[in-house]
């Protein structure tokens, strides 16, 4: 594993709505993801969901009714074949933030592992969670946040209930067993379309995933028309599922 700095000091962040600082706030509140005194790593992906997430935690940092924490951008490379790293750097420079890299080849252990016809996401996620879990022990990151939001919440718990006999939504933090490092996510409540709303808006270079995005079949991808679809019955569908799955 190899480790090096991207970019140069931190600049001004990129202002992230009212009404996303006000869902994350409450996460925050209501979860408890974030203690005093706690040294956040945040998983850059290259994709609009990290990118806003590190805008919105450094918001979130001056704010007086938050606990003091400190936030500390890694990014894995997995040496996936046309990953544009031009343009992940592009993204931090227009972030304005220092991110570590963490090199590890993780893509050559997912091909090897991956059966005809397997898709390659679950086995990939699994092998990043647990090099990036490894990682923030290491350095003392007690807390790593995800750029997940409440469309994966929704997608997740249909998953679950279709195809795996379970009700079982997206927790917005989740310990780890190996190292003493607990998962946090912040914008779980936030809609997708408000973070491509900001990345549109702000001129955010998105970084595809060169493996996910060329996959033809995905569940979770077939999903999002589901969702379309129970959209046109009820165009507030997301506040009754967020009410439904993360308020008392």
């Amino acid at each position: 594993m190899s480790v090096q700095i991207l970019t140069e000091e931190p600049a001004d962040t990129l202002q992230v709505s009212r009404a996303s600082i006000k869902l994350a706030r409450q996460a925050i509140r209501d979860f408890e993801l974030i203690a005093e005194g706690d040294r956040v790593a945040v998983g850059m992906s290259g994709g609009k969901d990290s990118a806003m997430l590190v805008a919105l935690l450094h918001e979130l940092q001056r704010m007086d009714d938050i606990p003091t924490f400190s936030i500390h951008p890694v990014h894995l490379d997995q040496h996936q074949p046309g990953f544009d790293h031009q343009g992940f750097e592009r993204q931090l420079e227009r972030l304005g933030i220092t991110c570590e890299v963490v090199s590890e080849d993780t893509h050559s252990i997912v091909q090897e592992k991956l059966k005809p016809g397997q898709i390659p996401c679950s086995i990939c996620g699994r092998l990043r969670r647990g090099i990036l879990n490894r990682f923030c022990d290491e350095q003392g990151y007690n807390k790593l946040a995800l750029g997940h939001h409440l469309d994966d919440a929704i997608e997740t718990f249909l998953l679950n209930l279709f195809y795996g006999r379970r009700l079982d939504p997206l927790k917005p933090l989740t310990p780890t067993t190996r190292a003493e490092v607990v998962t946090v996510r912040p914008m779980i409540l936030i809609e997708e379309r408000k973070i491509a709303a900001w990345a549109v808006q702000h001129e955010v270079p998105v970084i595809d995933c060169p493996v996910c995005d060329t996959v033809p079949e995905s569940r979770r991808r077939d999903l999002k028309g589901v969702m379309r679809q129970f959209q046109s019955l009820n165009a507030d569908l997301h506040a009754s599922v967020r009410t439904a799955l993360y308020e008392p």
